[in-house]
Order: structure tokens, then sequence, then C-alpha cells
């Protein structure tokens, strides 16, 4: 006896639920112009969950020999916004996202505008995280057979991200959906 179609479909919701959480996950490319939003590069990979490392100050060394003593002086110099990690749900059918790091060359600012957010209606999403990123590995698979297959991409924050619906503001669903 052959598994009715509806009792499939209950199983595929009840995984992509478990995984999604209603997330939507925005990377868009920068160029020279400024963002480019006519593609998202994640679009359709459900986010499961995400984290980042925290800011952390550097501290620079602060020491004048003419000023003596034995102990050296330090002060807060710039800060490093962290990195921010994400889970989404592996699609098989589509393969893993397509990101491109940097090759061989310096990247002196962000090449990925990066966007978490949530839907507010049919037409908004609510932007809660937006920062400037560089990709930074990941893009592997992770699970059991038989379970949720996961896949995680990581990224080094540059620059100060916008946190906060207010700060990031609403965006167009169309941006998500390409």
């Amino acid at each position: 006896m052959s598994t009715p179609e509806f009792m499939t479909q209950i199983e595929d919701e009840r995984i992509e639920a478990l995984v999604s959480k209603g997330i939507h996950a925005m990377l868009f490319r920068m160029t020279r112009s400024g963002t480019d939003t006519s593609r998202n590069l994640l679009y359709g990979y459900p986010v499961g969950g995400f984290n980042t490392s925290g800011e952390s100050v550097d501290q620079e060394e602060f020491q004048d020999q003419l000023a003596g003593g034995m102990h050296k002086t330090f002060i807060g110099g710039a800060v490093d916004p962290g990195d921010i990690t994400f889970n989404a749900m592996f699609v098989p059918e589509m393969g893993m996202p397509e990101i491109e790091g940097v090759v061989n060359s310096m990247s002196m600012t962000p090449q990925f505008t990066l966007v978490l957010a949530r839907k507010k209606s049919d037409t908004v999403l609510e932007g809660f995280f937006s920062a400037g990123v560089n990709y930074a590995g990941g893009n592997d698979i992770k699970g059991d057979y038989g379970k949720v297959i996961g896949t995680s991409l990581k990224f080094k924050i540059t620059g100060k991200p916008q946190v906060g619906y207010a700060k990031v503001g609403d965006i167009p669903m169309s941006l998500y959906t390409g």
C-alpha cells in the first residue's frame, strides 16, 4: 500500500517547519556601484538558526620609550564585529549555494550584503539584521541519513552591522523571491 500524497506533504512540511523557523536570509553581491539586488544567492534555503561570535576590541600597544617604566600600556583599538554562521536545510535538488570567495586578491570592502528578516505580510519582510560580509567558509553538508540534513555557511562581518527591526527596516518580499 502506497503512502497517500497528503501524508507525504505533511511530512515535508513538518521537516521544513522544524528547520526554517520563518527566517528569510538574503545575500547579495556588492559591486563598485553598490549592492546588486538582482539575484539573492540564498533564495530557497530555509534558515534554521544563526549565531554570531560577538564583537571584540583590538588592544593596541601604546608606549613611548621616553616615558620609561617597565610595563606596557594598551589602549582600545578598532572593534572587530566578529563572524556570523547560520544553518539551513540542505535541498539535494538545489545543490550547494554558489558563493564565491576572494581568491588571490585583496578585498578592501565587503563582498556581500547579508540580511536576515522575518515575514511581516505577503509583500513585506521585516529585517532585523543587516551587515556587509565576506565569505569565510562552511558550505558543508551535515546530518544523518533519514533525518534532517543541514548545511551551514560562515561569514566574516565587516563594518558595523545594523541590528533591530527599526534600524534594518522593511524589505520588499520580491527581494527574497527574486
